[in-house]
């Protein structure tokens, strides 16, 4: 696969994983799944109500993955 090609599904995973750290997108999205039951919600009190992790993880490793996207858009080219 071209380095392009990978370097923008990196981005675009990050921004996508990163949006969901939003708490509209996210009701939208993981919790249309915890409404239906397709998947369990997290034990209440166990810091935020976000299936994925807290809001700071999830924003870091989206800017981790765009990072890494962005890397290998320029050095690899």
């Amino acid at each position: 696969m071209n380095s392009n090609i990978i370097g923008l599904l990196f981005i675009t995973a990050g921004l996508a994983y990163g949006s969901l750290a939003l708490d509209g997108i996210y009701s939208a999205t993981l919790g249309w799944l915890v409404n239906h039951e397709w998947i369990k919600p997290p034990v209440p009190g166990k810091g935020d109500n976000l299936i994925l992790g807290r809001k700071p993880t999830i924003i870091f490793y989206s800017l981790t993955l765009i990072v890494i996207g962005v890397y290998i858009l320029i050095k690899l080219d």
